[in-house]
């Protein structure tokens, strides 16, 4: 049986196709009472269900969002969808995913398919440094864009939702250094990430800011991987051989790398956190669940992908609110991998 169309519709109800559309679309303009429910009820009666792409036309609107994400396989992006997916669902709006694996030119091919596909908007947690002209495009083609995790050139210029990466950096480090003895490493994340770039720049700004010895940091570059984390301890404690452990703190730019600190230091027999503490980034759903459990700075992964979906709804709907970034607060929670705080002051949750 082929399917429905429109014009079977208006051919069923006797109306024409301007009148079945107006009902489909909520149109109050040119149609009675009695011939909206009339043409309703034949609509219930065949359970006609309009093309998306024909109701996009006709409405302007295609009822659908990107959401370009870098990597699926890291836990952490998974739940910036599942925040923006609940949002845009409670009022109707389908979700096209969009991996990159942390891929620039994928990303400019997942726009282009995204723009012909007549999306309403885009919600963009950005890789590489052609996102500038890749967001330029979206722009031009009149596609409202929140960026979400991430900075692209000023952040004052652009809608987006961030996090406030040195407030979590700072606490990280002011509880590392509680340790007058601390020898801390820090491993960061990949160099064209706006959010990598600022922790690493947080942790060195507060270094210089306390004047701290050459060795009492060490900041390695990463790339968000758990190979990365495992294979840069791994390669430290075989340079020490013989010689005093090189670090008694790690701190990773995100909980993967972390994660992988821990497989280098057990399989090394460094006791975690004992000899050496462990602190990640992110609060993923392992950190809670490996033995010991990860100490780390907890990014609100949901809220942020919900917030974006919000401030996207409002751009489609042209409601342009006046503060173009929204910025949210990370919270240090300390586990089984750090030791118990001295009382220093610090504001932190312990789990």
């Amino acid at each position: 049986m082929s399917k429905l169309t429109i014009s079977d519709i208006a051919a069923r109800a006797g109306v024409s196709k301007a009148t079945v559309s107006r009902v489909l679309n909520d149109r109050a303009e040119g149609v009675g009472p009695e011939t909206r429910a009339h043409v309703r009820a034949i609509l219930a009666e065949t359970g006609f269900q309009p093309s998306a792409m024909a109701r996009g036309l006709a409405t302007g609107h295609s009822r659908s969002v990107g959401l370009i994400i870098p990597d699926v396989i890291n836990p952490f992006h998974p739940l910036l969808v599942s925040g923006a997916e609940q949002a845009l669902s409670a009022v109707g709006y389908s979700l096209f995913l969009c991996n990159t694996g942390s891929n620039g030119a994928k990303q400019g091919d997942y726009i282009r398919v995204l723009v012909d596909k007549r999306v309403d908007g885009v919600i963009l947690d950005s890789v590489g440094f052609e996102a500038e002209a890749q967001v330029r495009l979206l722009e031009r083609e009149g596609i409202p864009v929140v960026l979400l995790d991430c900075v692209i050139g000023d952040r004052a210029s652009r809608y987006g939702v961030v996090l406030d990466n040195d407030h979590g950096v700072r606490e990280a480090m002011e509880f590392l250094f509680r340790r007058p003895d601390r020898r801390l490493l820090y491993i960061g994340g990949p160099s064209d990430m706006s959010q990598s770039v600022d922790r690493r720049n947080s942790v060195e700004r507060i270094a210089r800011e306390w004047r701290l010895a050459g060795d009492q940091l060490t900041v390695l570059p990463g790339d968000f991987g758990l190979e990365c984390g495992f294979r840069l301890v791994t390669e430290l404690i075989g340079k020490q051989s013989g010689r005093p452990f090189p670090f008694n703190g790690v701190f990773a730019a995100n909980d993967m790398m972390a994660l992988g600190v821990l497989k280098a230091l057990r399989r090394a027999g460094v006791s975690v956190p004992g000899e050496v503490e462990v602190l990640g980034y992110d609060d993923i759903e392992f950190a809670r669940l490996i033995d010991p459990p990860l100490s780390t700075v907890a990014q609100p992964a949901l809220e942020m992908g919900a917030a974006s979906a919000e401030l996207l709804l409002r751009l489609i709907n042209n409601d342009k609110p006046r503060r173009k970034t929204v910025v949210m607060k990370p919270r240090l929670i300390l586990r089984g991998t750090t030791l118990a705080p001295d009382d220093v002051g610090q504001t932190h949750i312990q789990e």
